[in-house]
Order: C-alpha cells, then sequence, then structure tokens
C-alpha cells in the first residue's frame, strides 16, 4: 500500500504540472475576467443581471472578432482587415435588413457570412499567391472594406427586425436583463471551433501551418489550402460580430474605425495567450480576454482614472503580458 501510494503521488505531481502547463495561462486569463468582474460589482451602487447582461451582450462582437484573428494567427497569418470586415458587415446588414421580417434577416445574415468567407478567403489566396507579407495585404484590405462600407451606408442608419435582434441579445430591444442568449451563443459558437481545432485534421493542420511552415508542408499538408480556409473561417467570425453590432445597436455605422477594433482584437488574443509567432494558443482563454478588454475601461472608470490613464494602463498590460509569454516560452524552450 504504501509503495503504491508513493508512485502514485509522483504521477499525481506530474500529471498537475501537465495540466497547468497546457491549460494554467487559460485558467489565469479567466480568473483575471472574475476577479475584474467582483471589483467592479464593488465600485457600483447596484450590481446585478442588466450590468451582466451589458458586459456580455455588448462584448460579445469583441470576442467573435478576437476568435477570428486567432485562428488566422494560430495558422501563421495575421489579418488587419477583420476589423473593417465588421464595419462593412455591420452596415451592410443594417441597410438590406431594415423593415423585413425575422425569416429573411436571417436568410440575409447567412448571406453575409458566406459572402464574408469568401471575400476573406480571396484576400487570403492574394497572400499566398503573390508572397507578399500577411500584414501589407491586410492592411490594404482595410481600408476597402472600410470604404466599400461606406459607399453602401453613406449615413449612420438602418435597422433589423425584433426576432433578430432578441436572437443574440435575448430582447427585442437589444437591452435588457437576459444575458443567456449571448452566453449560450458565444459557448456554442467558440466550443465547436476549438473542437474542430483540435480534433480534427484541417483543424490541427493550421496549428502545424502556424509552428513550422516547412515541416507541415513536407508532411503533405496544402500551405495555400490551409492560407485561404483560415482567411475565410477568420472572416465568418468578422462578419458574425458585425452581425451582432447590427442586432445590438438596431442600425449600422460605417464610420466606425475599423482599424481601431482590429487593434483591440490582437490585443485580446495577446492577452489569451495566442503566440503571434503561430501555431499555439487556445480560443477558449481568447473569450474572456475580449470581454476584459471591452469593460476594462468601465472598471477603470469607477476607480476613477481618467480616459487617457485607462488607454495607459491598457497598453502596460498588453505589454506585460506578452512578455511573462515572452519568458514562460523561453523558459520552455531551455527545457
Amino acid at each position: 500500500m504504501t509503495t503504491s501510494t508513493e508512485t502514485l503521488l509522483p504521477d499525481t505531481a506530474v500529471g498537475a504540472r501537465r495540466w497547468i502547463s497546457r491549460h494554467g495561462w487559460t485558467f489565469g486569463v479567466w480568473l483575471l475576467f472574475f476577479i475584474l468582474i467582483f471589483l467592479y460589482s464593488l465600485q457600483i451602487p447596484r450590481f446585478g443581471a442588466f450590468q451582466v447582461t451589458s458586459i456580455v451582450n455588448n462584448g460579445s462582437p469583441w470576442v467573435y472578432l478576437a476568435v477570428g484573428e486567432a485562428i488566422i494567427v494560430i495558422a501563421g497569418g495575421i489579418d488587419l482587415g477583420v476589423g473593417g470586415l465588421l464595419v462593412l458587415t455591420n452596415a451592410t446588414a443594417a441597410r438590406l435588413m431594415e423593415g423585413q421580417p425575422f425569416e429573411v434577416t436571417i436568410v440575409i445574415a447567412l448571406g453575409l457570412l458566406l459572402a464574408a468567407a469568401l471575400l476573406n478567403g480571396f484576400v487570403g489566396w492574394i497572400i499566398h499567391v503573390s508572397k507578399v507579407p500577411d500584414i501589407v495585404i491586410t492592411l490594404g484590405s482595410l481600408y476597402f472594406y472600410q470604404g466599400l462600407a461606406l459607399w453602401v451606408l453613406p449615413t449612420r442608419g438602418g435597422g433589423t427586425s425584433e426576432g433578430f435582434r432578441w436572437l443574440f441579445t435575448g430582447s427585442t430591444s437589444g437591452i435588457g436583463s437576459n444575458p443567456w442568449a449571448a452566453i449560450v451563443g458565444i459557448s456554442v459558437i467558440v466550443l465547436i471551433a476549438a473542437w474542430w481545432m483540435a480534433n480534427t485534421r484541417t483543424g490541427l493542420s493550421l496549428y502545424a501551418m502556424g509552428s513550422n511552415k516547412n515541416a507541415a508542408f513536407l508532411s503533405g499538408i496544402r500551405a495555400g489550402r490551409i492560407k485561404i480556409l483560415s482567411y475565410m473561417v477568420g472572416g465568418a467570425f468578422a462578419a458574425l460580430a458585425g452581425l451582432v453590432t447590427t442586432a445590438i445597436a438596431n442600425s449600422g455605422n460605417a464610420n466606425a474605425v475599423g482599424g481601431n477594433l482590429t487593434l483591440n482584437a490582437v490585443a485580446a488574443i495577446v492577452l489569451g495567450g495566442v503566440a503571434l509567432t503561430g501555431g499555439k494558443g487556445s480560443l477558449i482563454a481568447v473569450v474572456p480576454a475580449g470581454l476584459i478588454l471591452f469593460f476594462l475601461n468601465p472598471v477603470l472608470s469607477a476607480w476613477g482614472v481618467d480616459p487617457a490613464g485607462a488607454q495607459v494602463i491598457q497598453g502596460v498590460l498588453i505589454v506585460v503580458v506578452m512578455a511573462v509569454g515572452g519568458i514562460l516560452e523561453w523558459r520552455r524552450s531551455r527545457r
């Protein structure tokens, strides 16, 4: 009995270290999210379902956009145009859905998701064929999407159906005290994407391409196909973020700055532990990271921090997170 226990304890310790090594960052980001929620609840007179709903509903576009960016980065690329694609989808959806019944708005939404996937997949194809760095081509796509959005909807306006608003926000008015529609939507969609990334040949090929492109090519993975696929999936998530924005605001705004949205998405994936070098990261950790970056400013405002100071703190947070991630990766490579 003693020998069995002595044998078991080291195995348990090794298993715990392995779990921490694999999931420690994800656990840490979720813990930070709940700590910030708790601290925020102490700073306002009444904290309840309405506040939770506001955080989850309004933060969901940030989450979807960050998840789309994470998939592209994990595959070894980076897309500076996702924010512009969000704005384009928001503007187009608001214009086409205005005055339409729920069934028609759903068909329009599905069409926009497919169109965004194909359009962004075309960007991935251009990158693969031209061999021009992702950051150059996608910077151009950002301006293209933003300009196209202004052409579709020059001034803020449009709308959508009450059923479409309820689908994403749990309320026909877009606001309320029911966060479950957004929570269930985020959970189901992100979990499916995370499972696909971790358990299918295609999803694992995305990680392989980001880890070592040459090794992936030698193992039979088609680089062009994976590049295009990653941009298609990322584009679909950017469009989903735009559709959710339409449901929340019941309008389109082509004047929103897509570049800022893209930078927030990149900051979220960094906070979520996704390596900008590719091949590493968890979509599950990106969810709380996106929500944190959304409501960090309200939390700091509740503490009396002015907007300029809040931007400084947010920047310092990202730098510290990247530094910690770099140190951990260096230690891992040394071992």
